[in-house]
């Protein structure tokens, strides 16, 4: 089998079809209503423009595409901050708290003598191996991963719009009233959409496409037959809906849908984490043993020891989880929107002409990312961890580039008295 023109796709869809991708959608659906299918819309055409943006023949055409364009946008130092601040808190905040989701889904859906927590260590050890492999194999794990999760997300929601027995008028009367920071909360569902494993315009441009169809029809069948209210204060939407469309059915398909986009988000994670290390070494901008094969054993062995020491320690069942994934988060909007930001500069620089389209959209990200900063409930949590990992990776940023700058100019003395 062909995966040349799925691995893209699977890669960008990590995050996206992850269980917390699932609450967000299913809250929001409950809190707006069917006004929540047009501010899905509206995000759709925010990172239409953007990958469009990205994609641009005046930017660079290669893997390390991002770095790049932050680099020259914005310097070194600061591009690598930004990537940094990116990618590892995500995979290491996400990852504890998929895991723990997926070790309750499988111990409630399949298993209830199975231990939460085991099944979760035991997905991390598993997923963890995975990296050892080929790094061709953890590719097609992630196509499988995110095959199951989104083939049974569709199939409940077919089933779920075409058997409904509520009238579409009716429906639509369904109490729901607009929020600004709950349409914003949508952009989350997009994140790590530009992420891929190599340049790939095409699939790269169907991702924000793909994944708002899955989601209006996710969010329209959850609307045909569940209550907003219910959809708004559910911690876990996404069984309620599967259990009322479906039945007992609907249930085990969305057991598999949890644990498959668990594996799906962790192990995509993983991939483009070490990528954008291995980008980062190349550029100078950490040590450069990262980018050799150390890398391999030694990016997943910290990552995995750092999400199952969080495990153990209890964070999976605090609330200051929640805060710090939505932290998280909202860094990768910010990367997003910086990366953005850089790519109408050099644009306009290349072509001496603005793109207008992909500019607004760009403004609409950083308006939607000061949003979500000062409208969250738990804001004062989200901008310490902000802020604490901005100046922790901007501390080694600093320190690597002025150690590697400093050992350049060293060889250049040793070369000049050669």
């Amino acid at each position: 089998m062909n995966y040349s023109f799925f691995l893209p796709l699977a890669l960008g869809f990590s995050w996206i079809l992850s269980p917390e991708s699932l609450v967000i959608a299913g809250n929001v659906a409950g809190q707006l209503g069917w006004m929540s299918l047009a501010s899905l819309a509206g995000v759709l055409l925010i990172f239409t423009a953007c990958s469009r943006l990205l994609g641009n023949s005046h930017l660079p055409a290669v893997s390390s595409r991002e770095f790049l364009i932050l680099q020259r946008g914005t310097g070194s130092i600061a591009a690598a901050t930004l990537s940094i601040g990116a990618y590892l808190p995500l995979t290491i905040v996400a990852g504890t708290a998929l895991l723990v989701t997926a070790g309750y889904t499988f111990n409630e859906v399949f298993l209830y003598w199975f231990p939460n927590f085991g099944f979760a260590f035991l997905l991390l050890a598993l997923l963890t191996i995975l990296q050892f492999f080929r790094q061709e194999i953890g590719l097609q794990a992630q196509v499988c991963f995110i095959g199951m999760a989104a083939g049974g997300l569709l199939l409940l929601s077919l089933y779920g719009v075409i058997g409904a027995e509520k009238a579409v008028a009716e429906t639509a009367q369904q109490p729901g009233s607009f929020s600004p920071f709950s349409a914003t909360l949508l952009l989350l569902l997009f994140v790590g959409c530009s992420s891929s494993h190599k340049q790939e315009r095409g699939p790269l441009l169907l991702i924000p496409a793909l994944a708002f169809l899955i989601f209006f029809l996710w969010m329209l069948a959850s609307l045909y037959h569940v209550t907003p209210d219910r959809l708004a204060s559910s911690t876990i939407p996404y069984m309620t809906a599967a259990r009322k469309i479906l039945g007992e059915p609907g249930r085990q398909i969305m057991g598999v849908v949890i644990i498959s986009g668990t594996c799906g988000a962790l192990n995509g994670l993983m991939i483009l984490t070490r990528k954008q290390f291995t980008t980062l070494a190349a550029e100078s901008a950490v040590p450069q043993f990262l980018s050799t094969r150390k890398q391999n054993w030694f990016i997943p062995l910290f990552l995995a020891a750092i999400i199952g020491a969080l495990m153990a320690t209890g964070l999976a069942g605090n609330e200051l989880l929640e805060s710090l994934l939505r932290g998280a988060l909202i860094l990768w909007l910010l990367y997003y929107t910086f990366l953005c930001l850089a790519a109408v500069h050099l644009v306009y620089k290349a072509s001496a002409a603005i793109p207008y389209p992909a500019l607004f959209c760009t403004l609409l990200l950083m308006a939607g990312c000061i949003t979500l900063l000062v409208g969250d409930p738990h804001r004062v949590q989200i901008n310490v961890f902000i802020l604490s990992v901005l100046s922790a990776s901007g501390l080694l940023s600093t320190c690597w580039y002025l150690i590697s700058k400093h050992n350049k100019h060293e060889r250049k003395l040793k070369e000049k008295t050669v």
